[in-house]
């Protein structure tokens, strides 16, 4: 069982917090055995920022086989530090007959201190068929919860994803994964920065999964399966509300109330289909992983809804328009129809609890947002207190000036942001 998986865990907690051991343990072969039947992995732990670590740290190193979703501990050693600092030289033997010849396994590091993890590294691949391996120095990074992290379901697979500065984090039961965006023509696609056969490839409020090369079903947002799937459409008004059993749909000044099972669904290039759905009628319901602007509210939405019932054709919006905002960090490109300073930097994210934050040119900024039926407000609530040169002071005074007033938005056919101001005025970013 891995050490790992051995830990109290929740959502909220860091992905590597470990039990603490008092002592160092080494995962290796009976005495007496042949040393040629045995891989020793050797290496060293170590940080670039060399910041003190605390008397009670505690290393941990782990050789992992990634062939189950929250990876099995192949062999493990943790170090007691003491009040030692990096470099933190591990030691790890494991016997052969434990090991798939064609197996990639992983080695990752943690320092721990009063339980949580502190500092962690990226997973290193290996290949098992050499006699012996000597990583060198493994750099540590400070550990980084999710911020404002997405919970989905990917089939029976709970994940959390999540977004840094500069790449996707993926949390899948007590393994961590950074993410860094690929070259994809549909949806937005992650591959891990040590595995390219591990991704996340984001579409609509929906997502793919991929662990060394083991594809998940369909992963959905958690609360896709507790509130479900709403949609609206006007002229003549209905709504639609889909969970993952039933169906009901209301028009007609609800003299039309139509609640039936849901029938299994039927994959499209960007959407699902459900047919068959009534006995005595025909009544079919397509959604299409495509914005979607309500005609009366002007509100973006995720998705594009048409229904089928009998000879009409109802067409209308559904999916929560906050899922346009939310994800990858936007970069803005345009202030005010002005441009923007070269070389200057504007980030705008959007949290999935309502937090905003970013970079409004020299200071960060942090604040909320909310969505009503038909307009976007951002309230900020602080900023950092920085000096740079004028003209960058200059675009930030405008910058938060103009997210003060920002009523609308919508995502134009290119996949650009567009936040527009009460005066007309508009910004403009697209995905970092």
């Amino acid at each position: 069982m891995s050490l790992i998986r051995r830990t109290t865990l929740t959502f909220l907690m860091p992905c590597l917090a470990f039990i603490v051991g008092a002592q160092t343990v080494l995962a290796g072969a009976p005495e007496g055995r042949d040393e040629t039947s045995s891989l020793h992995i050797i290496g060293e732990l170590s940080n670039l920022a060399r910041i003190a670590l605390p008397p009670d740290a505690l290393a941990i190193v782990e050789l992992i086989d990634p062939s189950l979703p929250g990876g099995r501990s192949v062999a493990e050693q943790r170090i007691a530090l003491d009040g030692r600092q990096v470099p933190i030289p591990f030691a790890l033997v494991v016997e052969r007959a434990a090991l798939l010849p064609e197996q990639t396994y992983f080695v990752r590091g943690a320092v721990l201190s009063g339980g949580p993890a502190t500092w962690i590294t990226d997973e290193v691949p290996l290949d098992p068929s050499v006699e012996s391996l000597d990583l060198g120095t493994i750099l540590m990074r400070p550990y980084e919860p999710i911020p404002f992290a997405s919970e989905m379901v990917c089939g029976d697979q709970p994940i959390r994803v999540g977004y840094l500065e500069d790449r996707m984090r993926l949390q899948v039961g007590d393994r961590t994964f950074d993410l860094r965006q690929a070259v994809s023509g549909s949806g937005a696609r992650y591959e891990a920065l040590a595995d390219p056969t591990t991704s996340f490839r984001g579409k609509g409020e929906r997502g793919m999964l991929e662990i060394a090369g083991t594809a998940y079903p369909e992963c959905l947002p958690v609360e896709t399966t507790t509130t479900g799937f709403r949609a609206t459409g006007n002229e003549p008004f209905w709504s639609l509300e889909l969970t993952d059993k039933r169906v009901e749909l209301t028009t007609d000044l609800g003299e039309t109330r139509i609640n039936v099972a849901l029938t299994e669904q039927e994959l499209l290039e960007d959407g699902r289909r459900y047919r068959n759905l009534i006995e005595d009628g025909d009544l079919v319901v397509s959604i299409f992983d495509r914005p979607c602007i309500d005609t009366m509210s002007g509100m973006p939405h995720p998705a594009r809804v048409e229904i089928q019932l009998d000879d009409r054709r109802l067409e209308g919006c559904g999916g929560d328009p906050a899922t346009l905002l939310q994800g990858p960090e936007w970069v803005v490109e345009d202030i005010g129809g002005g441009g923007i300073i070269d070389r200057s930097r504007v980030t705008l994210n959007f949290g999935a609890d309502g937090r905003l934050w970013g970079r409004a040119s020299c200071n960060t900024y942090q604040g909320d947002y909310s969505l009503t039926g038909e307009t976007l407000t951002l309230g900020l609530s602080a900023t950092t207190m920085m000096a740079c040169a004028p003209a960058l002071m200059d675009q930030e005074r405008k910058v938060l000036d103009l997210l003060a007033r920002i009523r609308t938005f919508e995502v134009d056919p290119t996949g650009a942001l567009i936040l527009k101001a009460d005066d007309g005025r508009t910004l403009l970013a697209r995905r970092g």
